[in-house]
């Protein structure tokens, strides 16, 4: 190869400048692969995120609905009951305990 130089320097140069146009060229091509591949990758996780949201918005929907049955149907008669247990209460305290107590 030393020789080669000697003999022809110009063929070796173009020679090792077209080995290098030719490795870059196809490095610049699998840079834009992958570029492609990216986008893509991009896309599908975006249909994935949307498919999620949706999901989540469903349950969100659905928690807020069983929340206002479970509110509707027991919390509020409960507390309702609880009202009047304590309110009955307070009124039979009121008539069956002596106006002043006595201290001894």
């Amino acid at each position: 190869m030393i020789v080669l130089c000697f003999i022809d320097g110009q063929a070796v140069v173009d020679v090792f400048v077209l080995l290098a146009l030719l490795v870059s060229l196809s490095a610049f091509a699998l840079l834009g692969y992958a570029a492609l591949q990216i986008v893509g990758l991009v896309k599908e996780v975006r249909g994935e995120v949307k498919t999620l949201i949706g999901t989540a918005q469903e349950t969100l929907t659905e928690v807020q609905g069983t929340a206002r049955f479970v509110n509707e149907s027991v919390v509020s008669p409960v507390a309702q009951a609880a009202g009047f247990v304590s309110a009955t209460r307070a009124t039979l305290k009121s008539f069956s305990e002596p106006l002043y107590k006595r201290r001894g």
